[in-house]
């Protein structure tokens, strides 16, 4: 009778997506009522008996937390069948494209997410982070209260792992649908204008405005929603993985003028300048613009180690520009300076965006200090194939994820 009225709440949960507001943060009501019937149904059968009949119980308690889990997972977006463009990268920048588990195929999955559907989204993480908590206080009832040769059976561990997992999976859904949409309504826009012909440095392009619009609703909305720890992994991800969209969206600029590159580099600090406020971005009430204040006297600072990994990831796109915007006859100096531990497969990428001529690139690899024959493949390669564009996008990203491993281990060592 009790699994019975589980599977009931389970069936009635699979719609339902009210949210309960109750508590610090909303949560979905489904969840909320299967552990009032969980406890409710502890104290009907602790009345009668506390041995065998119990344990079956408790079994199907986590049964029952099993399915739950898979209903919430069903109220994420469904993965699109492209992947990521990245070569050697999960979800637009999110990590490498291995999974030791070989379990959780969201890591190579991609998402788009529907306008406002990031709300249900942050209430997945939200009910997740519930049913976590509570479930670590369930079992610790639960062992209290059973039969002692029985409290070794008692392990809930799994349970709290399926839900820390979609929580995961939850966040790289947000991260993969943002990415997915600055680059459907802002960075596809950049791709299509000719900067090979630009002539003369204005404001912000009409991109980076495109892109504002997009970004700072949506990163307001999940702030508001997320526990504060899982946004700060969000804002992590994401400037890593929009860092990487971006400078692959550089990278398949055909030609980029001298003004081109100085546009671009005044957009790019337009963006960095966005992106180091996001963590701290506030909606201000009534407008579209948004504020850094947060209610509660909450920091306006962002944190230092996002502030290094912004600015490190942006570094590197802004150096690309520069060196594009050099004369030619400055450029193998600039290079060495400029971009340090630098290669050939770099300088040819930067040789190709200024459309260099064949001759005058083998001659330029010369100077760098490549012998002729190298120099003269080197050209070729960096003339008529998207291989050198591959390798730094994939230096790029490997810098992205042991910057990300090292914020990710920081967080960890104060859990």
């Amino acid at each position: 009778l009790e699994e019975q009225s589980m599977k009931e709440q389970l069936v009635e949960a699979l719609e339902d997506r009210t949210v309960d507001n109750r508590g610090e943060r909303p949560v979905f009501i489904s969840s909320t009522n299967l552990f009032v019937y969980i406890k409710g149904s502890i104290t009907r059968c602790t009345n009668l008996t506390k041995g065998k009949p119990f344990l079956q119980l408790y079994q199907a308690f986590s049964e029952s937390l099993r399915k739950y889990s898979q209903i919430l997972n069903g109220k994420l977006p469904k993965a699109i069948s492209a992947p990521s463009t990245l070569p050697g990268i999960s979800i637009a920048g999110l990590g490498s494209k291995s999974n030791t588990s070989g379990t959780d195929t969201s890591l190579s999955e991609s998402y788009k997410i529907p306008k406002g559907e990031e709300v249900t989204v942050c209430h997945v993480i939200s009910t997740c982070e519930y049913c976590t908590d509570t479930v670590e206080a369930l079992e610790e009832l639960i062992r209290d209260l059973i039969e002692p040769k029985y409290q070794g059976k008692i392990d809930m561990m799994a349970d709290q792992e399926l839900f820390h997992d979609l929580t995961a999976k939850s966040i790289r859904v947000l991260v993969s649908g943002l990415t997915n949409r600055v680059e459907d309504f802002g960075l596809k826009q950049m791709s299509s204008m000719n900067w090979g012909q630009w002539e003369s440095v204005g404001e912000e392009s009409d991109y980076v405005r495109v892109l504002h619009q997009e970004l700072e609703p949506f990163v307001t909305t999940v702030r508001s929603l997320l526990p504060t720890s899982y946004f700060r992994a969000f804002c992590d991800k994401f400037a890593a993985s929009f860092t990487s969209t971006y400078f692959e969206t550089a990278l398949k600029l055909k030609r980029i003028s001298e003004p081109g590159t100085q546009q671009l580099l005044l957009d790019v600090y337009n963006l960095k300048t966005l992106f180091l406020k996001l963590p701290v971005l506030e909606e201000s009430k009534g407008t579209t613009t948004t504020a850094l204040k947060k209610p509660g006297g909450g920091s306006t600072i962002a944190p230092a180690m996002y502030t290094k990994l912004v600015s490190k990831q942006f570094g590197k796109i802004e150096t690309l520009l520069k060196l594009v915007g050099t004369p030619t006859d400055m450029l193998i100096e600039n290079f060495k300076m400029q971009w340090v531990g630098g290669t050939t497969a770099d300088l040819t990428t930067v040789m190709t965006l200024k459309q260099i001529k064949r001759p005058e690139q083998v001659a330029l690899l010369e100077k760098f200090g490549l012998d002729p024959a190298k120099a003269l493949k080197g050209a070729t390669m960096g003339i008529s194939s998207t291989n050198l564009m591959t390798e730094r996008v994939q230096a790029v990203t490997s810098d992205l994820n042991n910057m990300r491993q090292k914020v990710d281990d920081f967080r960890k060592s104060f859990r």
